[in-house]
């Protein structure tokens, strides 16, 4: 049963399966809120039920005054629509969002609300989310238990790349489309490269589409979820 309660300093929607059971937490892209990724909690065909966690990112963007969503970070729109005009995708991978600490201190005091430990956290989100998502799981105190990437994409290239040695070993799961026009593929694969080279085991599911998340990755996924959480 889904519940909106506030965690931490985050509102979210979190639905509790098994008190035993790991905890799926999936931050929401650019313009969306926890609400736009909540109902996969439902679609994951899982044999054994786990808990889930969605939160509404920090900050709320508006739209001639009108709230219109929410975002962990501000990104540059307006080099996202230039490349598109061009026919290309912004390049990420050299640098780190100017707000990124503070949605990565945000999104900290909430998993620490959350009170799940890290063992039995798996992390993900989808575009601006799933990149927040990595960075959080490169930086955790402990290695989460999982990785779930959905249509994010490489930045901070050199910091994650030296952040990934310290997770060698661990699973992480990759979905991406090969026409994505606002995150770009190649950014995807460089982004799997670097999680590779650093010692993490996990692949690059493609698909022919573009920034979304079709049934066939949520079945992916829950293929990755029963992997890392075997049935007793």
């Amino acid at each position: 049963m889904a519940l909106r309660r506030k965690v931490g300093p985050l509102e979210a929607i979190t639905y509790k399966g098994d008190a035993d059971a790991p905890t799926l937490v999936l931050f929401h892209g650019y313009g969306a809120d926890g609400a736009d990724l909540a109902p996969i909690a439902t679609e994951l065909p899982l044999r054994n039920p786990i808990n889930a966690a969605f939160p509404d990112g920090p900050l709320v963007l508006k739209i001639d005054g009108v709230a219109s969503g929410r975002a962990w970070f501000p990104i540059d729109v307006e080099a996202i629509q230039k490349a598109q005009m061009s026919g290309k995708t912004v390049d990420w991978s050299q640098h780190e969002p100017k707000s990124l600490p503070a949605a990565r201190e945000a999104a900290g005091e909430f998993l620490k609300a959350l009170g799940v430990p890290w063992n039995k956290l798996i992390l993900g989100g989808f575009s601006q989310g799933a990149m927040l998502a990595v960075d959080l799981a490169l930086r955790a105190p402990q290695t989460p238990l999982g990785l779930v990437i959905l249509s994010g994409n490489l930045i901070n290239e050199k910091e994650w790349l030296k952040l990934a040695a310290n997770r060698k070993g661990m699973r992480f799961v990759q979905s991406h489309g090969t026409s994505d026009p606002i995150l770009g593929y190649e950014g995807a694969k460089r982004l799997t490269g670097v999680l590779l080279q650093g010692g993490m085991t996990g692949e690059l599911l493609t698909f022919e589409g573009g920034h979304g998340i079709p049934q066939g990755v949520i079945e992916e996924v829950a293929k990755y979820v029963e992997k890392i959480t075997p049935a007793e």
